[in-house]
């Protein structure tokens, strides 16, 4: 008898607890409501999809620029480029580039300057390399995107591109082969239309004379450049 006191004693326990535990649960339930306006306020800014597609558009455009780090030159350069993205991260690029420099006054005046060895003088003359020309094709990856909103008047999408590739180079040193990496911006305003900023380090061997010793090393040229893009076919929205 007393055996089943307790078990019924325990059961209508355990009944007892469990009905205070749902009720606390309940009175601690809070339904909260909103309007739409206090919603908005609220909700996360997010950055949209692009409203065009780069895959599979064919590519052209025009550039100028300069080469940064000459110590006897003053190098401003002008090209053109095509290219064509095979994804909408990844794509292909030949660009093509003519050089035009000029003596700096550094150069000129160590040319006024004479050295005289055995009662015959001469100017210095140093040796350094100058481009002329050069056709690249490179690999060019944008894994990164980004938009700018002006003032909610104009929209504008970036991407941040790098790029590898290799170039043959015309120089005052003959034909060279170099490597070209690369980091750009690209910044559309339209479906079709970019303005671009572009850096390139020409990477190439030079021949340097000092005296009666030649020696070979490698330079980098630091080429800046800025210019405009357009597609050619249309991209989906």
């Amino acid at each position: 008898m007393w055996k089943k006191v307790c078990e019924l004693a325990t059961a209508s326990a355990f009944l007892f607890f469990s009905n205070k535990s749902l009720a606390a649960a309940k009175g601690a339930t809070r339904v909260v409501a909103l309007s739409s306006n206090e919603i908005s306020d609220i909700a996360p800014t997010v950055v949209q999809n692009r409203f065009f597609t780069k895959q599979l558009r064919a590519e052209v455009g025009a550039s100028f620029g300069t080469v940064m780090n000459e110590s006897y030159s003053k190098t401003s350069l002008a090209g053109g480029r095509l290219g064509l993205f095979v994804s909408e991260k990844v794509g292909i690029e030949y660009n093509f580039s003519q050089f035009k420099a000029v003596d700096s006054p550094d150069l000129t005046a160590l040319r006024m300057q004479e050295v005289c060895i055995a009662l015959e003088c001469r100017s210095i003359e140093p040796s350094f390399i100058r481009l002329n020309k050069s056709h690249q094709l490179q690999v060019v990856a944008a894994p990164i995107y980004g938009k700018i909103n002006l003032l909610d008047w104009l929209i504008v999408y970036s991407d941040l591109t790098f790029g590898a590739g290799a170039a043959r180079v015309a120089t005052t040193q003959g034909e060279k082969w170099a490597f070209t990496p690369s980091i750009g911006q690209r910044f559309y305003f339209s479906k079709s239309f970019s303005l671009r900023i572009d850096a390139t380090d020409i990477y190439l061997k030079q021949t340097l004379t000092q005296g009666e010793q030649t020696r070979s090393n490698w330079r980098h040229n630091w080429v800046a450049q800025v210019g405009l893009s357009a597609f050619l076919n249309g991209g989906e929205q």
